[in-house]
C-alpha cells in the first residue's frame, strides 16, 4: 500500500442548508429527515451543525431535539451520530429565536456517497420551522 506523503487540506466548503418543517421522533434514522451534506467522490469533512428556527413571524418555538444522522455510503441505512436540546424560546424584535449547535468531538471524515442528514423531535406550527447548516468541506485528491 502506498504511502500517503503529502498533506491533505478542505478545498471547497459544503454548506447546503437545509429546512426542516416536519417532526420526527424516531432516533433509528426512518421517518422524514433532511439532508444536509453528500459527500463528494473524494470525501468530506464535517465539524458540526446549527439548527436556528426560520419562523416567518415572531412567535413561540416549542422545546425539541434535534438528531443527526448519517448513512452508509449508499445513501441509506442511517445511523444516530448526536442530538443536541434547544429550550422553548418566543422569538420577537428584542429576542433571538431558537439556536442550537452541535459539534462533533472528532470531525466526521464522510466517504463518497455518505449523506448527513436532520430532524427535529417537534413540529406543532410554523413556529418551529428550522434551518439547518453543516459546517463542512470537501476533500479533492
Amino acid at each position: 500500500m502506498a504511502i500517503n506523503r503529502q498533506a491533505i487540506f478542505i478545498s471547497a466548503g459544503n454548506f447546503t442548508p437545509g429546512r426542516i418543517a416536519a417532526a420526527n421522533t424516531a432516533s433509528d434514522g426512518s421517518g422524514s429527515l433532511v439532508t444536509v451534506v453528500t459527500a463528494v467522490t473524494d470525501g468530506t469533512r464535517v465539524d458540526g451543525v446549527r439548527f436556528i428556527n426560520s419562523q416567518t413571524t415572531a412567535a413561540a418555538a416549542a422545546a425539541k431535539v434535534f438528531r443527526v444522522f448519517l448513512s452508509d455510503t449508499g445513501g441509506t441505512n442511517y445511523r444516530i451520530v448526536g442530538e443536541v436540546i434547544a429550550a422553548a424560546v418566543t422569538r420577537s424584535t428584542t429576542v433571538a429565536g431558537q439556536t442550537a449547535i452541535y459539534t462533533f468531538d472528532q470531525p466526521i471524515i464522510m466517504k463518497s456517497g455518505q449523506i448527513m442528514a436532520v430532524c427535529q423531535s417537534v413540529y406543532g406550527s410554523a413556529a418551529d420551522q428550522t434551518d439547518a447548516i453543516a459546517y463542512a468541506g470537501d476533500f479533492t485528491a
